[in-house]
């Protein structure tokens, strides 16, 4: 039963997933060279790294998954880092510095966008908080029972495989997904004593934090201004769009994936500054955790971070000057360089995440089926969607799209970031051609890792779209600065010129934040509210009811046995089972694609165990000796399965248990 929805609890759990986003990635990171912003941006993607490493292949070596082994993980992974680096430098093959950003900031701005970078986080958890339902504050959409059973089971099992949580709703064998999420979440679970639905908390509540910290780190490596930085990271914040559609939508690993893809620019960047064993093997690692975070993550990464190859190949041709290359060499050369050295970092990626690879081929091929969801909104609708950063909102965010436009408006001033406006073009393009030509068969076929949704491909078309806004905002204060710099106010007092960047920059910020009424945390809330009401709130009644959690709690004290499944309704609240108690149920997802044979032949025909020799069967395989009937399903108006309808009066039956959405039956005989 969730606990109480208390701030001691909240706080726990996410001081616990904070510390478990830094210091393993953190370590790995800092021993293979990494530094300043990016050791800070690219900490909680190698985390994921670590966990997504540690718990397959420790699932193959038949090793336990649980805290003390992925710190035996993260030393392995860390020792690997630090010999590299130190092989490179011993050998001579490491130039100093070669690959930090070629400009300096000052330790003021870097405070300042720290600030900025503490404020998105907060911004990010006041939204969540804001946006919860009740005090158990349960998610409700559809494949968040996935995620909360899949984290409680690896906790409790020490199995990490990329199957083994699957097998809560897909026995015996179980179902392939990449579980670094699951994994991370199952830390913060068994470190912090929480509940399950706190823990989903305190893993959603920093989400757009991380997404402000990815893009700042992205910047600084690129050589961006402080300034253009610290406006990504509120804008990141501020875009409904962002982290926080997908987040409303339940998507959670895509979620994180989006919020991290920008990290991949900053391997990438710094490997192509100076190609080495430590910088490839940072590369290969990012790689690995955008993969094990979301299948769909490396797909966009490698999508997101092919234009700047693009701009930086284009260069090459032109013979202009590029970061690690030797003036003189020529363009071909340069191209022909860049794709032999990144031969070895595929291999490496490719070895690395052997189990996640094979395991999606191996679930691509087989029976899960594939739906694609076909949209076919207006052409003129979709560009509206794009650029005002909304799809469940009703309402625009329409100072991000006058940023937006200002930044697009100055492109040019992006310098060696131009190749972001590339970025946005085909990401958007993507979001249009899902958007409106959804049922054409090619459009489904080059949208499917992305489950042709175009949902998931507004969150991609997020990731440059927020960055030309940034740099919208930060150009507003370049003009403001550049404005009140010519003034003889300004002239007249010595002291001013030194201070007008900050004073500018401070300006901007607050005008922003009033003219978007708080970085529109309010209308953001909303947005997430629907994860925990599946709907509008007021209009739409929370498939985990408070009956069904009741309920739930009263089979705790019903001796339910390890190796007993308690038999429920698929579409209903009774999936959490698991989740919440750590009792087994027979339907423990809500999709209904491959299920077991017993399960599915039991929702027909449950009714008929007294005449029905292979109900009887189904029974005594599963150990089912108890029923739980909840009232509220997660597709509105379905009813409930043939075989779990009317129970009440059935002679085989004993109700134990009953309150208005959720009752108890035992098995009599």
């Amino acid at each position: 039963m969730p606990t109480p929805d208390t701030f001691w609890s909240y706080f726990g759990a996410t001081v616990t997933y904070l510390a478990v986003l830094a210091i393993p990635g953190g370590l790995v990171g800092r021993a293979s060279g990494l530094r300043g912003w990016a050791l800070a941006g690219l900490a909680p993607l190698l985390s994921y790294t670590v966990t997504g490493l540690a718990g397959p292949w420790l699932a193959l070596a038949g090793v336990s998954y649980n805290p003390l082994t992925v710190a035996g993980v993260t030393a392995v992974l860390a020792g690997i880092g630090f010999g590299l680096r130190k092989l490179g430098q011993s050998r001579g093959w490491i130039k100093s510095d070669a690959e930090e950003p070629p400009t300096k900031w000052h330790p003021r701005a870097h405070y300042a966008v720290a600030a900025c970078v503490a404020l998105a986080v907060g911004i990010s958890i006041l939204v969540v908080l804001s946006a919860r339902g009740g005090t158990t504050a349960v998610f409700q959409r559809w494949d968040t029972v996935f995620h909360a059973n899949g984290i409680r089971y690896i906790a409790e099992s020490g199995d990490g495989s990329l199957t083994g949580m699957g097998t809560i709703n897909w026995y015996p064998d179980g179902s392939f997904y990449p579980n670094a999420y699951h994994l991370v979440g199952s830390l913060v679970y068994s470190i912090s004593g929480t509940t399950i639905p706190v823990t989903l908390n305190a893993i959603t509540m920093p989400v757009a934090g991380i997404f402000a910290l990815a893009m700042v780190a992205l910047i600084r490596q690129l050589g961006g201004r402080a300034v253009f930085a610290g406006c990504t990271a509120l804008v990141a914040a501020a875009a409904t769009t962002g982290a926080y559609e997908s987040v409303s939508s339940g998507l959670l690993p895509f979620a994180l994936g989006i919020v991290l893809t920008p990290l991949a620019v900053v391997a990438l960047a710094r490997f192509l500054a100076r190609p080495g064993l430590d910088t490839g093997y940072v590369l290969a690692l990012t790689a690995v955790g955008l993969l094990a975070a979301h299948s769909s993550a490396l797909f966009g990464a490698l999508l997101f971070a092919f234009p700047l190859v693009v701009q930086r190949w284009y260069r090459a041709l032109r013979h202009k000057p590029l970061d690690g290359v030797p003036e003189g060499r020529g363009g071909l050369r340069i191209i022909g360089g860049d794709v032999v050295k990144m031969v070895p970092v595929m291999l490496a990626s490719g070895l690395l995440a052997a189990p996640h690879i094979l395991g999606a081929l191996k679930f691509t091929s087989g029976s899960y089926p594939y739906y694609a969801w076909g949209s076919e909104l207006p052409v003129v609708k979709s560009l509206g969607l794009l650029v005002t950063f909304r799809q469940v909102l009703s309402a625009p965010q329409v100072w991000l799209t006058v940023l937006l436009a200002i930044g697009v408006l100055s492109l040019f001033r992006l310098g060696r970031m131009r190749w972001i406006g590339l970025a946005a073009l085909g990401f958007s393009a993507l979001f249009v051609l899902v958007a409106s030509f959804g049922a054409e068969p090619w459009v489904v076929s080059l949208s499917r890792p992305w489950w042709n949704d175009r949902y998931r491909l507004m969150a991609l078309a997020a990731i440059p779209l927020c960055l030309l806004a940034g740099h919208g905002m930060a150009e507003l204060q370049r003009w403001f600065a550049k404005w009140a710099s010519g003034r003889s106010w300004v002239k007249n007092r010595p002291a001013l010129p030194a201070r007008l960047g900050l004073a500018t920059a401070v300006f901007v910020v607050a005008a922003s934040a009033v003219l978007t009424k708080g970085f529109y945390t309010e209308s953001n809330a909303h947005a997430v509210s629907f994860l925990y009401y599946n709907g509008p709130e007021g209009e739409v009644t929370p498939p985990v009811s408070a009956d069904e959690l009741a309920a739930m709690n009263e089979l705790t004290k019903m001796n339910i046995g390890p190796n007993e499944k308690v038999l429920n309704e698929r579409f209903d609240g009774t999936a959490w089972l698991y989740a919440i108690t750590g009792i087994h149920p027979v339907a423990g997802h809500y999709d209904p694609g491959v299920p077991p044979p017993d399960a599915k032949y039991l929702a027909l025909h449950f009714r008929d165990y007294d005449t029905d020799p292979e109900v009887q069967a189904a029974v005594q395989r599963l150990g089912i000796k108890h029923v739980l009937i909840g009232s509220t399903p997660i597709k509105i108006g379905e009813p409930p399965a043939p075989g779990l309808r009317d129970l009440d009066g059935l002679n085989f039956l004993r109700k134990d248990f009953s309150n208005p959405g959720a009752t108890i039956y035992t098995l009599t005989r």
